[in-house]
C-alpha cells in the first residue's frame, strides 16, 4: 500500500512538472517521443522496416511468441504511460491530434491485448504464413548481403511458425478460435505455397554484375534453406492446422460466439468506427 502511494505521489508531481514545461519543450519531449516508439516498432517488425525502406533489420524475421506478445505489450504501456504524462495544453491543433491518434492506438492495442485477440493470428485472408511466402517480394536484392540477409530470413521461418503455432495453441485452450469454416481453408494455403514454391523467385532475377561464383553459391544455399527448413516447417504447420486446429475452430461466425462475446463486438464496434459508441447506436 505505502509504495502504491509513493508511485501515485510520483506521477501526481510529474504530471504538475509537465504542465508547468513550457509549450515548445513539451512538444520536443513529445516529438522524441514518437521518434522513440516509430524506431521501436522498426526494431520489434523487421519486415515492416524492410517494408519502408529501412535495411538495418533485413536479415532478421519478428519474434512471435507468448512471451514476446507479453513484453511488446509491456512496452506499448510504458509509452502510453508516458504520453499521458505529456499535457497538450497551448498544444497546437497538429500536436493535439498527434498524441490524441497515438494514445489512442495505444489504448486500442491495450484492449486487444486484453482480449487476447492476438491469440487468432491466423484466416484465410492474412496470416504469417502468407506473408512468409510474400517475402520475396518485399525484400531487396541488389547486392550479394541483402542475397545473404534473404538466406538468413529462411532459415528462421521454422522458428517463426513454430512460435505462431505455440500461441495458437493458446488459442485452443481459451476458446478463442475463427470459424471452422474459415479454418478449413488454410491447410490447402500452406500446401499451395510449397508446391508454387514462391521462395525460390531470388535466384531467378541476378542483378548482371553478379559473378557466376555468388550466383552458383547463392542459388545453392537458398535452395538448401528451402528444402531443408522451410518447406519441413511448412509441412509441419499444416499437419498441426489440418490435425489439431482446424477441428476446434468454431462452428458460429458470429463475434458474440467467442469468450465475452458481447465485450468483444462492443469493442470491434469502436474499433472499426473510430468513435467510442455503442453495436446499438450503430444499429
Amino acid at each position: 500500500m505505502r509504495s502504491f502511494i509513493f508511485g501515485f505521489v510520483l506521477t501526481l508531481a510529474a504530471l504538475a512538472l509537465a504542465e508547468e514545461m513550457p509549450v515548445v519543450d513539451r512538444v520536443a519531449q513529445q516529438n522524441a517521443l514518437f521518434e522513440e516508439f516509430y524506431q521501436t516498432g522498426l526494431k520489434n517488425f523487421p519486415e515492416r522496416a524492410t517494408s519502408y525502406g529501412d535495411y538495418r533489420y533485413n536479415s532478421q524475421l519478428g519474434e512471435y511468441s507468448l512471451a514476446e506478445i507479453a513484453r511488446q505489450h509491456a512496452e506499448s504501456d510504458s509509452y502510453l504511460a508516458r504520453l499521458k504524462a505529456i499535457s497538450t495544453d497551448g498544444m497546437s491543433d497538429n500536436d493535439k491530434l498527434s498524441h490524441r491518434v497515438l494514445e489512442r492506438q495505444l489504448e486500442r492495442d491495450d484492449v486487444n491485448y486484453s482480449l487476447k485477440n492476438y491469440e487468432m493470428p491466423v484466416n484465410q485472408q492474412n496470416g504469417v504464413h502468407t506473408r512468409l511466402a510474400d517475402m520475396p517480394n518485399n525484400m531487396p536484392f541488389d547486392s550479394v548481403p541483402h542475397y545473404q540477409d534473404y538466406v538468413s530470413r529462411l532459415s528462421q521461418i521454422p522458428r517463426v511458425l513454430e512460435q505462431t503455432t505455440e500461441v495458437m495453441r493458446q488459442g485452443i485452450k481459451d476458446g478463442l478460435m475463427p470459424p471452422k469454416l474459415v479454418l478449413e481453408k488454410l491447410p490447402a494455403q500452406c500446401d499451395g505455397i510449397v508446391a508454387a514454391n514462391p521462395f525460390l523467385r531470388p535466384t531467378t532475377k541476378f542483378p548482371p554484375d553478379f559473378s557466376d561464383e555468388d550466383k552458383k553459391r547463392l542459388t545453392d544455399e537458398i535452395a538448401k534453406a528451402v528444402n531443408d527448413e522451410v518447406f519441413p516447417a511448412y509441412q509441419k504447420f499444416a499437419d498441426f492446422l489440418r490435425n489439431e486446429y482446424d477441428p476446434k475452430g468454431r462452428p458460429a461466425l458470429s463475434i458474440e460466439t467467442l469468450p465475452d462475446g458481447k465485450h468483444r463486438y462492443a469493442e470491434a464496434v469502436k474499433m472499426m468506427t473510430t468513435l467510442n459508441i455503442t453495436p446499438e447506436e450503430v444499429h
